[in-house]
Parts: structure tokens; sequence; C-alpha cells
């Protein structure tokens, strides 16, 4: 008798984890991996800035902080693009591929009523004079390798790459919303 009451409260602990498991506790979040920064080069190959990428709750922070005169005064389109590499900046950053996100399914523009590319950000304005900062939120990334929720993956096996244009985006016009030339690029690659 003893025997079977031992069997039978070993069951109902054995069921309780079980019920915990499966009640809505969701498991510890994992360790948000540790914040990258990367330089962002010119097409002569200098130094424009940095770029830091720091994982959050459900997407990216992108910190650019831009040097006194890296950029020309007005308004630049910001996108991430699908590869790692800034190596060709005297061709003008071609090798960084095409924006990150970019399918047939998916229209560039932050204001495209179609589905936007995961690599769509806000444009950033150069002061005349002075360098200056600015940080952009994006819910349609991660720093991640892989995504399971959709967001498109920033360290791939490719890597990604920030890229800075030389005019402003108008969030509606394909492929780039006239954005122009690819003036800057950071080249985010390696693991975590």
């Amino acid at each position: 008798m003893r025997l079977l009451i031992t069997l039978v409260f070993a069951g109902f602990l054995g069921g309780c984890a079980l019920l915990r498991m499966f009640d809505g506790e969701a498991p510890p979040p994992p360790t948000p991996p540790a914040p990258r920064t990367i330089w962002i080069v010119g097409l002569d190959g200098r130094a424009l800035g940095q770029a830091t990428f720091t994982e959050g709750a459900g997407g990216v922070l992108i910190r650019l902080e831009i040097s006194e005169g890296a950029l020309s005064p007005g308004w630049h389109g910001v996108h991430v693009h699908q590869n790692g590499n800034c190596s060709d900046f005297a061709q003008g950053f071609a090798a960084s591929g095409s924006h990150a996100g970019h399918s047939p399914a998916a229209q560039h523009g932050l204001l495209n009523p179609i589905v936007g590319e995961a690599g769509d950000l806000p444009n950033l304005f150069a002061p005349a004079a002075g360098g200056f900062g600015i940080e952009f939120f994006s819910q349609r990334l991660t720093l991640l390798g892989n995504s399971r929720d959709g967001r498109a993956p920033l360290l791939d096996r490719d890597g990604s790459a920030l890229v800075i244009h030389a005019n402003g985006d108008d969030h509606v016009t394909q492929p780039i919303g006239g954005a122009g030339a690819r003036v800057g690029c950071a080249a985010l690659t390696g693991s975590l």
C-alpha cells in the first residue's frame, strides 16, 4: 500500500510539473547578444562614423554617430542591405546587395501600402556643421543568425550592411525611394 501511495504521489508531482510547463509560463528569454559597433566607411574608404546595433525586445536599435563634414548637408536615405560587404567602396558598395527582406512579395518603402522590406529605415538629416547622432528602432530586424518570428536576421551566413545614400528616400518609389548613390556603408559580419 505504501508503494502504491508513493507511486500515485510521484505521478501527481510529475503531472503538476507538466501542467506548470504548459500553463502559459514562458521559459526565461535567452540572453541578448552584446551590442555590435562597426565603422561606417565612405567612397574613399575613410571612416564617416560608427554604427552600433543592439538587440532589443522584438527588434534592433541602430545608433549612428556621424563625424562632422562626413555627409553632405540634408536628408539621406538609410537602408539595411543583404550582404555584409563594404569592401568595394570605390565601386559604390554594390557588394552589399539588395535591401534586407527584398523579395517579389515585398516592395520598398515605409509608406508603401504593400508589405515593405525589412531593410527600410527612416531618413537621417545631416546638418551643415558639426557631427551628429541618430537612432532607429526596427521591429523587422534581429541580430540573431536565424529568426523564427519573421524578422530578418542581420548576422546570418553572409552578414548584412547598413548603407547611407546621397539623397533622401521618399519611402514609396521603387526600388530605393529615389535615394540615389550609396555614399556610406557599415559591414555587420561575424558570429555572436
